[in-house]
């Protein structure tokens, strides 16, 4: 079961115009919903590029790794 927490977020008006645009053209069934979509899609897109950047640093850490016991006598 998910637990939903209530919090307070200040937006520009600009923002919640464009939620109630939204809403009223049926993308979202209400402002929370839209909110809570676009928090998950930046939550999967930011660890999307942590793992990215993570998994490539490690790779390059393996191959310059692998580069240094080549050479070594």
């Amino acid at each position: 079961m998910i637990i939903i927490k209530l919090i307070s977020v200040n937006i520009p008006e600009s923002y919640l115009k464009v939620l109630e645009i939204l809403v009223m053209d049926g993308k979202f069934p209400n402002r929370s919903e839209a909110i809570r979509v676009g928090i998950r899609d930046l939550i999967k897109t930011e660890f999307l590029i942590e793992d990215t950047i993570r998994n490539g640093v490690e790779s390059v850490i393996e191959v310059e790794s692998e580069k240094i016991l080549e050479v070594s006598p």
